[in-house]
């Protein structure tokens, strides 16, 4: 109970977004929205009307989504006495916009943001204590992704019951999302979760990507979770096999 009570505490007095973190997301989301709305100004013809409509409702989509992530990263960090700290991409989100140019917004890059972590020294209870941990912060940045994926199945069972246009663009976002985000590029995702452990990253890569794609498909939730699943024990069994159990051997 007593750790119950710690972690509601750290969530009331660490949770919060400070004003600059803020900035980050309001641009982001905003920024974000504009790529994922870029191709539904006007049906031939631009129609302001349609497009903010549509714009709106992009807003929604990414905000959801965008802090449902972050949410699934904060709330692990503080379980393991971090501070987790949105910090918005400014490079990510300039060639995001080049690309949906470019494309004409046939091509969504999803890379708003990364994040950043910080030692809770005075509450932090039962996890290594002495500085930052980068194992930690690899499962922190895990949290995300699995975050996004617990939206889209949200998502999916939503649209059991009602179809609509705007729960479809809801999970295509979220799976995009999802795998951009696993990318091994600073600051995103993926970064963490291979510089952190790369044994990690390769059971969480592929397991990920494959549910989030049989997610847009035909295929029922709980069959998408099992595959995905043996497919990330069995590469993650193939990459341990053919490199990891090789690399510590040590001099012969």
């Amino acid at each position: 109970m007593g750790d119950v009570t710690d972690y509601i505490d750290k969530v009331k007095r660490f949770y919060k977004y400070t004003p600059y973190e803020i900035r980050g997301l309001v641009i982001s989301i905003l920024v974000i929205a504009f790529i994922i709305s870029f191709k539904e100004w006007g049906t031939k013809n631009f129609d302001l009307a349609i497009g903010m409509f549509n714009l709106f409702n992009s807003i929604l989509i990414v905000a959801l989504s965008i802090l449902v992530h972050d949410t699934g990263q904060r709330l692990w960090g503080l379980t393991m006495g971090y501070r987790v700290e949105f910090k918005m991409w400014t490079f990510g989100l300039v060639a995001a916009l080049l690309i949906a140019f470019v494309s004409n917004g046939n091509l969504w890059l999803i890379v708003p943001a990364g994040f950043m972590i910080h030692h809770l020294a005075g509450p932090r209870l039962g996890w290594f204590r002495y500085g930052l941990n980068y194992f930690g912060q690899a499962m922190i940045a895990l949290a995300g992704p699995l975050f996004s994926l617990m939206l889209i199945i949200l998502f999916k069972l939503l649209g059991v019951f009602s179809s609509n246009p705007l729960i479809e663009k809801a999970i295509i976002f979220n799976v995009i999302y999802a795998i951009t985000c696993l990318l091994p590029i600073p600051p995103l995702d993926g970064s963490k979760i291979y510089f952190g452990s790369r044994m990690l990253y390769a059971f969480s890569l592929p397991a990920i990507v494959v549910s989030a794609i049989l997610m847009i498909t035909n295929v029922p939730i709980f069959l998408a979770l099992v595959i995905s699943f043996l497919i990330g024990i069995t590469l993650w069994l193939v990459y341990y096999i053919s490199f990891e159990n090789r690399a510590y051997l040590g001099p012969k």
